[in-house]
């Protein structure tokens, strides 16, 4: 009990701020989908604009970014840009916790930066002979239908828009701070339970390995690995490198729907391989 109500003492502070951050957060995303200029812009900027809309924390842009990609609508770099930068609910978190303000900067830039060079590196260097479908060259009656699927498909399952806004961002809140708390509760009690140098040797802390270890738990697409990243890096479990490749393979659902709506093996081999390159 005392162990719950320490790590509550430590971590209340943080609702007021995540909540915030997701109020704003769903200001943004209940703007009308009418408005086509982000499918524009994602095919004439390429691997730069789908940087900067990965950096956003919302793990429906990567959705979207798969299912253009699956109708030839942007190139192969432009996924792979939206992928790297997404980061999902590190963000927010990062965010409700002011003295991690700086790190979070330099996560943001680092993302963005190898979003963007690695995303222009697949477009001219490795598939420079990708055919995109505009869509001024759409009929307008196939534009609509590939619209509502998108609109359909973009569904953020962590999100709760059926509420309205002060009670979707309330649920969004507490479900993450359920995951920090969680977190921070098996951790406390690892350290207690068999030692912070035991803990130290599972996470590979110190090691050149770690950072190996956090890409490949960040393979697994759910919001949940994002919360214990930043929260493993806030209490100082892993280094900044680590973060950095968990969350730069933690591309949200957007692998997930490769596969589920159709992806050839040999597209989603190429995305896997890209990864695993750029971890190397």
């Amino acid at each position: 009990m005392e162990i719950i109500l320490e790590i509550l003492h430590d971590t209340w502070m943080m609702i007021p701020l995540l909540y915030i951050t997701y109020c704003i957060l769903e200001i943004f995303e209940r703007k009308d989908s009418s408005d086509d200029s982000m499918f524009y812009s994602l095919q004439k900027y390429g691997p730069l604009f789908g940087a900067i809309v990965g950096l956003i924390p919302q793990c429906g842009f990567s959705i979207l970014a798969s299912m253009l990609f699956l109708q030839k609508n942007i190139t192969l770099g432009t996924l792979i840009a939206v992928m790297i930068a997404t980061s999902d609910e590190a963000i927010p978190i990062l965010l409700s916790n002011p003295s991690m303000y700086s790190s979070l900067i330099q996560l943001l830039i680092s993302k963005f930066i190898i979003a963007v060079v690695v995303g222009y590196f697949v477009d001219y260097i490795l598939e420079r002979k990708q055919k995109i479908i505009h869509f001024e060259e759409m009929e307008d009656d196939e534009y609509e239908e590939d619209e509502q699927e998108q609109d359909g498909n973009n569904a953020c399952p962590c999100c709760y828009t059926q509420y309205p806004l002060p009670v979707s961002a309330l649920l969004r809140t507490l479900k993450i701070y359920g995951f920090i708390f969680i977190t921070s509760l098996v951790l406390t009690l690892l350290i207690e339970g068999i030692g912070i140098e035991s803990l130290e040797r599972i996470l590979l802390t110190n090691s050149i390995f770690q950072p190996l270890l956090t890409a490949l738990f960040g393979f697994i697409p759910n919001c949940a690995i994002t919360v214990v990243l930043a929260q493993l890096f806030s209490m100082g479990g892993i280094s900044f490198g680590s973060l950095l490749a968990g969350l730069i393979t933690n591309a949200g659902l957007g692998l997930v729907c490769l596969i589920r709506y159709g992806a050839t093996k040999k597209e989603i081999l190429k995305v896997f391989v890209i990864y695993i390159l750029l971890l190397l």
